[in-house]
């Protein structure tokens, strides 16, 4: 893991004269040369439009584009390519799910649990689909530390809750939720699960078969690939008793001026020219992760969670924000008598990048009684170093602020 960084050309290049300490990985992960090269090598060789031409290189885009589906299906153990989805990232992929579950699915006073952790992109869907159809939105509350337990959950499910939405880990704090228990809860009783992947995927292996998510979905920039794709992955007989999302080219069967009918999945729910060379790059991703080894990459997210935390514990001016039971990849926190836009700002010319504000995630920030915290947090290419440098400049920051 140690050599890693050289990897990633933003992370030698400096910026103001200071190579940057990239600390902000739960908003986007930076790009390796595999992956940048793979993208400018396909615009260079291989692109076209997808599905649509006989010719030459319309059949190699395709195949690229298909061997993507194919190893985005491996990489979160599906067992058909035809339950994933491509999106432009995860909340379009929620979107795309609740506003099909609206027209097909929910009814007036149908419940749908989220929790108070959310990432706004799983609380607003819901809200928007709850206006359309008069279903409600339950609130899943964690405990003051920011545990979310099975045992809660069962105590919020009633005879008419139909959808369960969840993180499996949560952007602002880090927690671990038992998704997999969850899932199995849910299944007994006949309701519906979506499970947001996106904090989970850079650091923890994703098995969709153990886990038995109804649905599941991720975003590229997460897992070191382009920004504008993702991928949802669909239980087949959901998928094909869903409505479109949107509609146009590609994916149609029929047209007429009166009536249409619709491809089979996963092309009913790609419609238009999809992003080509995003998506084939995101494979790149993939096999950059695959390379260094899903359980390598969760020891070491492990590893520097921990010691980031037991160093912030330490220092007497500083408040955890959340003190769950399982953590990954993020630390928040706040500076005693210091705002959190400050402190990074100060950081940042210094050459450390961490992130300030709610992180999408104002019901969680309430939870907490903060309006907002310094947020921390980890991809393949930071080490202990990292941590080092980022604390001594911390400390200084605080007696400049005192």
């Amino acid at each position: 893991m140690n050599n890693i960084k050289e990897n990633f050309p933003i992370l030698n290049k400096k910026i103001d004269g200071k190579k940057v300490i990239y600390l902000d990985s739960a908003a986007s992960s930076q790009k390796p040369y595999s992956v940048i090269n793979d993208i400018k090598h396909t615009y260079e060789n291989s692109y076209a439009n997808v599905h649509r031409g006989i010719y030459k290189l319309s059949q190699i885009a395709t195949d690229k584009y298909e061997a993507s589906r194919e190893k985005v299906a491996k990489f979160l153990n599906v067992k058909s390519s035809k339950e994933i989805i491509f999106t432009r990232g995860a909340t379009e992929g929620i979107n795309l799910i609740a506003s099909s579950l609206a027209d097909s699915f929910l009814s007036q006073d149908d419940e749908v649990i989220i929790s108070t952790l959310e990432h706004h992109s799983n609380i607003v869907p819901w809200q928007i689909a709850a206006k359309k159809t008069g279903a409600k939105i339950v609130e899943l509350k964690p405990d003051s530390n920011g545990n979310i337990f099975v045992e809660e959950l069962i105590k919020c499910i009633t005879k008419r809750t139909k959808i369960i939405s969840l993180p499996h880990i949560t952007n602002s704090i880090g927690s671990i939720l038992p998704i997999k228990e969850i899932c199995l809860e849910a299944k007994k009783r006949g309701i519906i699960t979506l499970v947001d992947g996106c904090q989970a995927a850079p650091h923890v292996e994703i098995d969709i078969n153990e886990i038995q998510p109804d649905f599941y979905v991720i975003s590229g920039h997460k897992i070191y690939g382009p920004s504008g794709i993702g991928a949802l992955y669909g239980n087949k007989e959901w998928l094909e008793k869903l409505s479109p999302y949107q509609t146009g080219g590609e994916m149609i069967d029929f047209v007429s001026i009166q009536k249409s009918t619709y491809a089979n999945i996963p092309n009913k729910f790609e419609a238009g020219t999809p992003n080509i060379v995003g998506a084939i790059a995101l494979a790149s991703a993939i096999d950059f992760m695959n390379e260094i080894g899903i359980n390598k990459i969760t020891e070491h997210s492990n590893y520097l969670t921990k010691i980031l935390y037991e160093k912030l514990k330490s220092l007497n001016y500083i408040r955890i924000v959340g003190e769950p039971e399982r953590r990954l990849g993020i630390v928040s926190f706040l500076v005693e008598g210091s705002h959190p836009h400050d402190v990074a700002l100060l950081l940042d010319n210094r050459g450390i990048s961490v992130r300030a504000g709610h992180h999408c995630a104002q019901p969680a920030m309430r939870h907490f009684n903060v309006d907002t915290t310094l947020r921390v947090s980890f991809g393949v290419y930071n080490n202990e170093e990292d941590i080092d440098k980022f604390l001594i400049n911390l400390k200084d920051i605080v007696k400049y602020l005192q």
